[in-house]
């Protein structure tokens, strides 16, 4: 990314938006203090923003949320992505033999974003939604996306995520552990988050690569752990693995 001249009204404009990910509904003297503006200017850009459908207004308690606006610009994401489109197909068909949730990811900014998700029928709800985050060294596609990037990002990235928090039972909590699962990924093509991220959770996931053979994003299966048995870890690595090389030679 260029490192260019930033607009500050926009960028403001875009840190209120953001302040949503983690808040339903918020007031103008919220959102001032929560970015430490001026009740007018935060009510000007406030009031641009919803003039152009990205905010709403309730008329009841005058707090704000979301707009439709935002929701449009979203799906629009996921019909242009070229990426979500060569893949989607062969998610659908994962999601019909087993039954259990798919999700496509990519790295962006040292995390996990999940850019589809199709939930199968017999699958545990999961808090994972189109456009959230995840931290990369304790997730299946996580891993998997650090395990073939340049050694130099990955040397940077894993700095940047010292020290590392545990979020399930099974979390790898050191770097030099972490760095030796990474080596055994690329041995075996196939990437397992066992109750690293949630308890009781497994995912199984391998990469995609673009027509220069760099590893671009990665696809998943995820489901409880008692429901993945060990019967069939093997035969959902073997088509997780064969979806990837599918999808990849279709870039």
């Amino acid at each position: 990314m260029s490192e260019g001249r930033i607009i500050q009204s926009v960028a403001r404009a875009l840190n209120i938006l953001e302040l949503f990910e983690s808040s339903t509904d918020l007031s103008v003297t919220e959102i001032a203090n929560r970015l430490d503006l001026s009740k007018s200017t935060a009510f000007g850009l406030i009031n641009t923003l919803a003039h152009k459908g990205y905010l709403e207004q309730n008329p009841r308690d005058s707090r704000y949320s979301l707009g439709l606006k935002l929701l449009r610009l979203g799906g629009a994401v996921q019909r242009h992505n070229i990426i979500v489109k060569r893949a989607k197909p062969f998610m659908e068909k994962l999601v019909q033999e087993f039954a259990e949730t798919v999700h496509l990811t990519v790295e962006r900014n040292g995390m996990v974003v999940y850019i589809e998700k199709i939930r199968g029928e017999k699958a545990i709800f999961m808090q994972s939604a189109v456009g959230a985050e995840n931290p990369m060294y304790c997730t299946g596609v996580g891993k998997c996306l650090l395990a073939y990037m340049p050694a130099a990002k990955l040397e940077r990235l894993l700095q940047k995520m010292q020290p590392l928090e545990r979020r399930g039972p099974n979390t790898i909590m050191d770097i030099e552990e972490l760095r030796q699962e990474l080596q055994v990924i690329r041995e075996r093509g196939i990437s397992i988050d066992d109750e690293e991220h949630v308890p009781g959770l497994m995912c199984i996931a391998a990469p995609i690569r673009n027509h220069d053979g760099e590893v671009i994003a990665a696809i998943s299966i995820s489901g409880a752990k008692a429901g993945i048995s060990s019967k069939l870890v093997g035969r959902i690595s073997e088509k997780v693995a064969w979806t990837a090389q599918q999808i990849s030679a279709a870039m």
